[in-house]
């Protein structure tokens, strides 16, 4: 029986954004959320009443994670509507501040970003690239979202401005009748940008009435008064950069089916987000370095736009990081960074802005509203925090200059702020077992002052690291000090964490150890007359997870830049190709040798364990929390699985008991579809309609298994990786496709797999030696917006020049064994 899923790979359609890379760049970054504009009923706190008056003091008391990124918010009463990239528009009940819960998701919204709430509809902007063949286009414009029944929000309109062209949606604003949309269109020498006026009178049916044609790239949009108030952007197609000079265009709406522009005003490069308050335009703006990784130049301006026929800059003030997107609250106004981060601008004086405070979170900050006391912040991976903004609502009651060096004129230096947070498999009272995998991350760390800043780290007083994030092994039990210790060049912080490290029994008996090992290649082809060059290739690899599988060493074709870790630590190992090239039916092979062991093994008797009281799981088990709960594709929470789990269940409560019950019922239910299995771009199923189905391959078994665990509550994730024991089944030893199966985490004995797919019976012995290159839900994602470039997908990127020669490549990969035979596999005997 074949048992593998197909392996993710990056589409060739995601390496086409690689054309002009720092233009595009700018505008993936650019084509994010724009500030919420409602001002009445949607920009209050109800159970707050009052409008923010104190002084910042900025703490977050609640978050709330997303699969994929979350990417623009919109806040109305005690809702908080949320978009991914992943395409899901999700709606969160916040009445209770602390306790944001998720109550309704529209899956209809794909490539969906910006978000705006008003009434009983939401309005969604998206811009969906897509590759068929060798050409490609987008199609974009924004939907139109029922969200009466926040239980049930239903998509009902969708209005498009770009179909089979490069038309991008990049701003939005919407009014009573009429929804204002910026797009840009991306030609060879050329950005083309548009101001499309819709008649949204009609929800089911949105119709344009005018599309206006501007200058530069717009960004984002604002409208009052019957004015327009526009970003525009210029590059410089001979130097290949944005220029110094963006514009804030001012354009008459009076006449809506004839606007005109009426002014505009210089600012910096490059203009990102705009807020008005009387009469006072709000602009960020930011730049790359030379290699395209670190912000430069951000700041925010205020520009004085009363008079459009006299409009100027009065001052200016600098944000650390990427300044973004923007929204106020009493005298401040607050400024996402994409650096990671939230800052409080006093706006009292126009011609001296300052800094009051600052908060930092642990990703990309796309957005932020506020209502009442509180200010909601997009995070990417992080997803939604809910930050309480004062605890003091007496406004000026402190001297915010002497609290926060800013850019007027302060000469002292800040320290950097230090976070030491670590990862692992814990077990009971928060033990990591030895040999395994711990992970230590400072990503929270900042400096106020925005400066660069350098890491040592120490365990037990001796040094291991200078990355801001590492994995490290304890081989031995024993509580163990971390000290982390940051330097900005001219003060130094440090903080100490202490963990304890203990060898705990797995619920397995090893039967036998064996060693082999395993290649790992990744193949890149050039079909087409263009020349790809700037090529680079990401490669997941095996870690030790003791007993299971133990990496001995790897070698590689290539010198490896970096290792890197995705969002469910992960491992990958990044190869750049320096100067080459691929011309017509050439390729490129980057590929991994790995020496190791894995396992045979039996799952213990657990004696006593069913029908054995006090056994239990500890719900304040951060495992528990996030391995319980509904994910992209594994829709615990769906009637269809809830409903069916619980027959199945009925007063069980042994977590044995239940994982064995819904084992049995999987296997029972599914068969296995070999035409499914043949198509290597076969899309995910969600669990509810594998349900319905009654067939599918590995990865099906093993969604349908977690969902339906989780809904138990049971804690339980996905597991992918390479097919040792149908490998030696290959006459040549190799191949191009991966498995997928189910780890479960049992209360006093942790994570232990379990590969549904052979249909054995529960718990019978493990000889199939896979081998896990990915745990998590990863696998799964297919990102469609915002900065690509944060995930860290499996293959070739590469890069070309030009808009219409786009080449046409053929990724592969293969996975080899060498050492081992199948007469070696001792369980495979009985």
């Amino acid at each position: 029986m074949i048992l593998f899923s197909k392996k993710k790979s990056l589409s060739v359609a995601l390496a086409v954004i690689f054309i002009f890379l720092f233009l595009i760049t700018i505008s993936c970054k650019t084509e994010g959320p724009v500030p919420e504009i409602e001002q009445g009923d949607e920009k209050k706190d109800i159970d707050d009443g009052s409008g923010f008056k104190g002084t910042p003091d900025l703490s977050i008391i609640a978050n709330i994670s997303i699969p994929g990124q979350a990417i623009d918010v919109c806040v109305s009463g005690d809702y908080a509507y949320l978009t991914s990239d992943l395409g899901i528009l999700y709606v969160i009940d916040i009445g209770d501040k602390t306790s944001p819960v998720i109550i309704g998701k529209c899956r209809s919204v794909d490539s969906s970003n910006i978000v705006i709430v008003k009434g009983d509809f939401a309005y969604i902007t998206y811009t969906d690239y897509i590759r068929e063949d060798n050409d490609f286009y987008t199609r974009c414009g924004f939907y139109i979202v029922d969200v009466s029944d926040k239980n049930n929000p239903e998509l009902i309109g969708n209005y498009i401005s770009g179909d089979n062209n490069n038309r991008s949606v990049y701003g939005l604003f919407v009014g009573e009748d009429y929804a204002y949309v910026e797009t840009s269109i991306e030609e060879e020498q050329d950005n083309i940008s548009y101001l499309e006026i819709v008649n949204i009178i009609d929800k089911e049916y949105p119709e344009i009435l005018t599309r206006y044609e501007l200058d530069g790239a717009a960004t984002s949009i604002w409208v009052e008064d019957d004015l327009a108030f526009i970003n525009a952007n210029f590059y410089d197609y001979e130097k290949n950069s944005y220029s110094d000079e963006s514009r804030i265009i001012v354009v008459d709406l009076e006449d809506k089916s004839n606007p005109r522009v009426l002014n505009y005003c210089v600012v910096d490069s490059i203009s990102s987000g705009i807020y008005l308050i009387d009469g006072y335009a709000f602009v960020t703006s930011w730049q790359l370095d030379e290699d395209g990784e670190n912000y430069t130049d951000s700041i925010l301006q205020a520009v004085n736009v009363k008079n459009p026929d006299d409009i100027k800059i009065l001052g200016e003030c600098e944000v650390p990081g990427g300044a973004w997107e923007m929204d106020s609250a009493g005298e401040y106004i607050y400024v996402s960074s994409l650096s990671g981060g939230l800052y409080a601008v006093n706006l009292e004086d126009k011609e001296a802005l300052f800094i009051a405070d600052s908060l930092n979170t642990g990703g990309t900050t796309y957005d932020v509203a506020t209502s009442g006391n509180y200010a909601y912040v997009v995070d990417g991976f992080e997803g939604l925090y809910i930050v309480k903004m004062s605890d003091n609502n007496e406004e000026g009651s402190r001297d915010e200059r002497d609290v926060y060096n800013d850019n007027n004129g302060h000469d002292k230096n800040y320290p950097p702020e230090v976070f030491i947070d670590f990862f692992g498999e814990s077990f009971m009272d928060d033990y990591f077992q030895i040999k395994n995998p711990v992970y230590f991350s400072s990503n929270n760390t900042y400096d106020p002052d925005g400066d660069e800043l350098s890491y040592i780290w120490n365990i037990d007083g001796s040094k291991c690291s200078e990355d801001k994030e590492f994995r490290y092994y304890f081989e031995e039990p024993g509580e163990y000090e971390i000290e982390l210790i940051v330097s900005d060049g001219i003060d130094s912080s440090k903080k100490s964490e202490t963990i304890s490290v203990a060898e705990i029994n797995r619920p397995v008996t090893i039967k036998n150890i064996h060693d082999f090992k395993v290649e790992i290649e990744y193949t890149l082809m050039n079909k087409s007359d263009t020349i790809i060059d700037e090529i680079e290739c990401f490669m997941r690899i095996p870690q030790t997870y003791y007993p299971y599988q133990v990496i001995k060493n790897y070698n590689t074709g290539y010198p490896v830049k970096e290792e890197l870790f995705d969002n469910d630590w992960n491992s990958l190992i990044h190869f750049e190709f320096d100067g080459e090239e691929l011309g017509k039916d050439e390729k490129i092979t980057a590929y991994t040798i790995i020496d190791m062991e894995a396992l045979e093994f039996d799952y213990i008797d657990f004696g006593g364990f069913n029908g054995q009281s006090g056994i239990f799981y500890d719900k304040d088990d951060e495992d528990y929390k996030k391995y319980t709960s509904d994910e992209l594709f594994i829709d615990s929470e769906s009637p269809e699985i809830k409903n069916t789990t619980d027959e199945l269940i009925e007063s069980e409560a042994e977590p044995l008991k239940i994982t064995e019950i819904l084992y049995n019922f999987v296997i029972g239910r599914l068969s296995y579809d070999f035409p499914r299995a043949e198509d290597r771009n076969y899309e995910f199923l969600y669990a509810s309609e594998i349900l319905e189905r009654g067939r599918g391959v590995c990865a099906d078994y093993a969604i349908l298994y977690t969902a339906m665990l989780r809904s138990a509550g049971i804690p339980s994730r996905l597991s992918a990786g390479i097919p040792v024991y149908s490998i030696l089944y290959e006459d040549d030893r190799e191949i191009d496709l991966s498995h997928a199966w189910v780890e479960v985490k049992l209360p006093g004995y942790g994570w232990f797999p379990i590969d549904i797919t052979p249909e054995e019976k529960f718990m019978s012995p493990n000889y199939y030696l896979n081998v896990v290159t990915e745990k998590g839900n990863g696998y799964l994602y297919e990102n469609k917006t915002m900065d690509w470039r944060s995930y860290y997908y499996e293959g070739f990127l590469y890069s070309w020049n030009g808009f219409d020669d786009i080449p046409v490549t053929e990724q592969g990969f293969k996975f080899r064994v060498d050492g081992l035979e199948l007469e070696d596999i001792e369980l495979d005997r009985y």
